[in-house]
C-alpha cells in the first residue's frame, strides 16, 4: 500500500533522524531495490552516511573527566540547570576573563526562542554553534536582571525543604551595570582548559547558603583549594549571599561553587563544552545510516565505516565509553553527595537503539565484514550496559518515571535484549511499559498530559511519541501487537498522534511530528487530522524515515497483511470496547491519577522539575 499526502509548504529545515527501528528483513529486501517512491529517501541515507564518515565519535573530553577520574566514563551535564550564585556585592572580580564587578544577582533567562537548540539529552544531531549559543546566553544574563515570570503549568521546585534564596536587585543604572558584569562572570566560557582530572574530595560548604536546588559536585584540577578557599576569606553578609572570592578564578569555578537550579526548557549552552552527548548522537546516526547505505548500494566501505565508528565509541581503549551512565546529566554544584549522574542521563543514550538495529541488519546480511571478533566485543559491551540498565539506581528511577523518561528506559532495555538474543527479556520490558507507564500517558482526548505540562508541549508530545512508536516497532518485530494496546482511558498511540496533528504548535517546530505521522499511517492507515496536518508539509519523501515507514516494514500492525493474505481492517478503537476504559462520569478528583502519584503529592518528571495532580487534571479531563 502506497499512500501519498498532499504537500503544500516547502520545509526550510532539515529533519533530524529520530530514534527508530527498521525490521532487518525489510531493509534487506527493499533496500537494494529501485523504487521511485522511496529512491529520494535512499539517496538521503547515502548522503548522510558520507557525512558521518568524516567523524569518529569518542567520549573522551579535552581536559574534563568525570569524578571517577576515568577518561572513558561518559560525562554530561543536565541541560536545563543554571548557576544560582547570588554573589555578595562586596567582593572583587571572581572569575577570569571578567570585568571588575564583584556583586551579582541571579537572573533567569527569558523563555528561549522556538528554534533554540535542545539539550544533549534530546538533541538528535550535531551542533557546531557553541559560540553563538554562548553569546545568546551572555546576552540573556546581561539583559535580564529581573526574575522572569514563573510558568504556571509546572513546578520548578527545589529538592531541599529549606527555602533560603536571596536575590540582590537594584533599580539604579550603575548597580544594574555592575550586576550585569557579575552575571556574565558567573557564566562558564565555552573553552575548557580545566585540567585533566577531578579531585575526589569535596570542598567545604560552610560559607555557602543552603542551596534550594539539587546540586552535583564537580571539582576540577587546578584549584588545589577550589573556589571555596577564596570564599572563606569573605564574611557572609546578613542577606546570606554567597561571599565573593578575592581573586580571579577560572570560569569553571561556578561549576563547583554555586548551586544550580532547574529552568525547564531553557538550555544552558555550556553543556556543549562536553563531547559525550554529541558523540552518542554521531555514533547512532552514523552506524544506522552507513549500514543502510551498505545495503542500498552494496558498497562495503559503508559497512566498514559503521564498524570503525563502533570500535571508536565502544571498544578501543583510548576512546571507548565505559558501559554505564554513572555520570550522565550531572547537576553541578558544591554538594559532595551529588557527584553522580541523574535519572535523566540514560536518555542521552537512547540512540543506542539505532546502533543495535545496524548490528542486527549487518548480521542478517551475512556479510563477512561483521567478524566474530566484532560480534564478541559488542556483545560484551551491550551485556554490561544491559546489566547496568537493569540494576543501577539511576536506571531504575528512569524506568519508574511516568513520562518520556520511563518510555525511553523500557525501550532501551528491550532493544539491548533483542541484540543479545534475549527475546523473552525484551518482551517483558515492552509488556512492563505498555501495561505500566503507557496506561497513564494518553488521555481520552488523545492528549499526553505528562508531556503537555512542560514549557515546550508540542516538542515533548513528539518526543514521547518517538519512543512509543519505536517500542511498538520492536514489539512488531517480536510478533507482538502493541499498536492496538489501550491506555486506561481507551486510547492508543494513534489517538495521541491524531491529537497532536490537530494541535497548533505555536512557535514550536511542527516538522518534529512528521516522522511519527508517517509511522502512524503505515501502522493504522490515514486519518483526517493527520492528512490535514501533512497537507501543510513537504519534503518528507526525501527523508530516511519515509523509507523506514513503508508497507512491508511492519508485520503485526492493523494495516499489515493477515496470515490469510488479506489486509486487516484499521483499528480505530471500538466504542463497545470498555475493558480498559475509565467509565462513568469523569471525576476531576486526583484519585483517578493514583497510578501516577501513588502516595506522593508531586512527581519528578525531569531533574528538579515536578508536577502535581491539580496541574495535570485539566489536561486529562478538561477544565471543570
Amino acid at each position: 500500500m502506497h499512500f501519498i499526502l498532499i504537500a503544500l509548504l516547502v520545509l526550510d529545515k532539515t529533519l533530524a533522524d529520530p530514534t527508530d527501528f527498521v525490521r532487518p528483513s525489510y531493509a534487506l529486501e527493499h533496500g537494494p531495490a529501485s523504487d521511485s517512491f522511496t529512491d529520494s529517501a535512499k539517496a538521503t541515507i547515502l548522503r548522510n552516511a558520507q557525512a558521518c564518515a568524516k567523524k569518529r565519535p569518542s567520549v573522551v573530553n579535552d581536559g574534563v573527566v568525570a569524578p571517577s577520574g576515568d577518561k572513558n566514563d561518559y560525562l554530561s551535564w543536565a541541560p536545563y540547570h543554571w548557576p544560582n550564585c547570588n554573589w555578595c556585592n562586596s567582593g572583587h572580580s571572581h572569575l577570569a576573563h571578567s570585568g571588575d564587578g564583584g556583586n551579582g544577582t541571579d537572573a533567569e533567562p527569558e523563555d528561549p526562542p522556538p528554534d533554540q537548540d535542545l539539550g544533549p539529552g534530546e538533541d538528535t544531531g550535531d551542533d557546531d554553534s557553541d559560540d553563538t549559543d554562548y553569546m545568546q546566553a551572555r546576552s540573556l544574563h546581561e539583559d535580564h536582571l529581573h526574575l522572569a515570570a514563573q510558568h504556571n503549568r509546572i513546578l520548578r521546585l527545589r529538592r531541599s525543604s529549606i527555602v533560603t534564596s536571596s536575590t540582590v536587585s537594584s533599580t539604579s543604572t550603575s548597580s544594574a551595570a555592575s550586576a550585569s558584569e557579575s552575571i556574565f562572570d558567573e557564566l562558564p566560557l565555552p573553552q575548557a582548559p580545566f585540567g585533566t582530572s577531578l579531585p575526589t574530595t569535596a570542598p567545604s560548604t560552610d560559607a555557602l547558603p543552603t542551596p534550594t536546588s539539587r546540586t552535583t559536585t564537580q571539582h576540577f584540577a587546578g584549584f588545589s583549594s577550589a573556589p571555596q578557599a577564596a570564599v572563606k576569606t569573605q564574611k557572609p553578609s546578613k542577606s546570606s549571599c554567597t561571599p565573593s572570592p578575592t581573586k580571579s578564578l577560572a570560569p569553571s569555578a561556578t561549576w563547583t561553587t554555586c548551586p544550580y537550579i532547574a529552568r525547564d526548557g531553557q538550555v544552558n549552552p555550556d553543556v556543549r563544552t562536553l563531547v559525550c552527548a554529541g558523540a552518542a548522537n554521531q555514533v547512532s546516526d552514523g552506524c544506522l545510516s552507513n549500514v543502510m547505505a551498505f545495503i542500498i548500494s552494496g558498497n562495503v566501505q559503508y559497512a566498514q565505516t559503521a564498524i570503525s565508528m563502533m570500535k571508536t565509541f565502544f571498544l578501543d581503549e583510548e576512546t571507548r565509553m565505559n558501559p554505564n551512565m554513572n555520570y550522565g546529566q550531572m547537576v553541578r554544584g558544591p554538594k559532595p553527595e551529588n557527584k553522580v549522574g541523574t535519572f535523566t542521563g540514560p536518555l542521552d543514550m537512547r540512540g543506542l537503539v539505532k546502533v543495535i538495529n545496524a548490528i542486527m541488519i549487518l548480521k542478517e546480511s551475512k556479510s563477512s565484514v561483521w567478524t566474530s571478533q566484532m560480534d564478541q566485543g559488542m556483545s560484551s559491551w551491550l551485556t554490561q550496559y544491559l546489566s547496568w540498565m537493569q540494576t543501577s539506581d539511576i536506571a531504575k528511577k528512569a524506568c519508574s518515571r511516568p513520562n518520556n523518561h520511563g518510555t525511553y528506559c523500557h525501550l532501551s532495555i528491550a532493544a539491548l535484549s533483542i541484540a543479545l538474543g534475549k527475546n523473552d527479556t525484551a518482551s517483558d520490558a515492552l509488556h512492563d511499559y505498555f501495561s505500566g507507564p503507557f496506561r497513564e500517558q494518553i488521555a481520552q482526548s488523545g492528549e499526553q498530559p505528562l508531556e503537555a505540562v512542560r514549557t515546550r508541549p508540542f516538542h515533548y508530545r513528539c518526543f514521547n511519541l518517538e519512543a512509543m512508536i519505536t517500542a511498538a516497532k520492536i514489539g512488531d518485530y517480536l510478533g507482538l501487537n502493541f499498536w492496538v494496546q489501550k491506555t486506561k482511558y481507551g486510547t492508543t498511540i494513534k489517538d495521541a498522534v491524531d491529537f497532536t496533528c490537530a494541535v497548533k504548535p505555536g512557535k514550536e517546530d511542527a516538522s518534529e511530528l512528521v516522522p511519527h505521522v508517517a509511522a502512524m499511517v503505515n501502522a493504522y492507515g490515514p486519518s483526517k487530522p493527520c492528512s490535514d496536518f501533512m497537507s501543510k508539509q513537504s519534503g518528507y519523501q526525501s527523508k530516511p524515515f519515509w523509507f523506514y515507514n513503508q508497507p512491508g516494514a511492519l508485520s503485526n500492525a492493523p494495516t499489515s497483511k493477515s496470515r490469510a493474505g488479506k489486509r486487516s481492517t484499521v483499528v480505530w478503537g471500538r466504542e463497545d470496547d470498555k475493558g480498559s476504559r475509565v467509565t462513568g462520569a469523569l471525576d476531576p478528583g486526583c484519585q483517578q491519577l493514583q497510578g501516577i502519584f501513588s502516595d506522593e503529592s508531586r512527581v519528578e518528571i525531569d531533574n528538579d522539575i515536578y508536577v502535581t495532580c491539580p496541574e495535570l487534571l485539566p489536561l486529562f479531563f478538561g477544565s471543570s
